[in-house]
């Protein structure tokens, strides 16, 4: 598949890699410049376009994924360069696949990449218990925590709540998770859970995240 036969509305996949991490997000093609790239709608936190080029580490690039219409496989471009551009008053996202040519490759997803998190939080169950964790990871599919609470059982759906500083911007996050994994620890209960709902909140904290460990800052 070549960039040029992305139509407008069809939906992508943006990947930004930062070393071994990659967070994703989808999003929509407005349209395609003769070939070597496309125009697609922005990510946008707090009312403003996120533009992942401003101060980024050079070791970041960026490769843009979708199924194939014709072939219904999942194709990839490599190694973009991704702008903002502003069209008729409305930012965008420039794409420019001249850099390696059109043609896309076949590409098989990565596995999550987690980030440490190491922060005080609380967890709230269904029945409006709450008990106080310490968060240690969390990815766009899955966040682990010790707790001390032995009502949380597997299967059981908690809302994880912690704060933390990504990228010198304050985070109070919201995880729901249904618990998949529960063992005795030395300091209480090791929970693994499955993400059942991801905002743009917390893929803006995982990309911001994966910036300060480039960069060698530490919040924790």
């Amino acid at each position: 598949m070549t960039i040029d036969k992305l139509v407008a509305g069809q939906e992508v996949t943006l990947e930004i890699l930062i070393g071994d991490s990659s967070f994703e997000f989808k999003t929509e093609v407005v349209g395609t410049n003769n070939g070597t790239g496309a125009l697609v709608k922005p990510y946008i936190y707090n009312d403003q376009v996120v533009d992942f080029t401003n101060g980024s580490p050079e070791s970041m690039s960026f490769s843009l994924h979708c199924i194939d219409p014709n072939s219904g496989g999942r194709v990839v471009w490599k190694n973009l360069s991704v702008t903002v551009v502003n069209f008729k008053g409305v930012d965008y996202y420039a794409i420019d696949a001249k850099a390696f040519g059109k043609i896309a490759a076949s590409s098989e997803r990565r596995e999550d990449v987690r980030v440490l998190v190491h922060k005080p939080g609380s967890a709230l169950m269904d029945d409006e218990h709450r008990f106080s964790v310490s968060v240690l990871d969390v990815s766009d599919s899955g966040i682990s925590f010790i707790g001390n609470s032995y009502r949380v059982t597997i299967g059981d759906v908690v809302e994880v709540n912690f704060a933390d500083n990504a990228n010198n911007s304050d985070f109070s996050l919201a995880v729901t998770a249904r618990i998949v994994r529960a063992e005795a620890a030395e300091d209480g209960i090791f929970y693994a859970g499955k993400i059942l709902e991801r905002d743009n909140k917390l893929l803006a904290y995982l990309c911001f995240k994966g910036l300060d460990v480039k960069s060698g800052i530490n919040n924790g």
